[in-house]
């Protein structure tokens, strides 16, 4: 049994994402975020645990 990988997609403020690929191929759970995370802090909680990180747009910082 293969493991599921988390995929999440981020900036998808117009919800549009699910339909630009074949998502369901995929052995994977995708959450898709379409409002902008508060701060630094919120990004890190709600991204932990995440496999793969999709960045639709340049919202989300990732500073060092």
């Amino acid at each position: 049994m293969a493991t599921r990988m988390k995929i999440a997609i981020l900036d998808d403020y117009q919800n549009v994402a699910t339909s630009l690929a074949d998502w369901g191929s995929l052995v994977a759970e995708v959450v898709v975020f379409t409002e902008p995370f508060a701060d630094a802090d919120e990004v890190v909680r709600s991204l932990a645990g995440f496999d793969v990180l999709v960045a639709m747009r340049e919202r989300t910082r990732f500073p060092a």
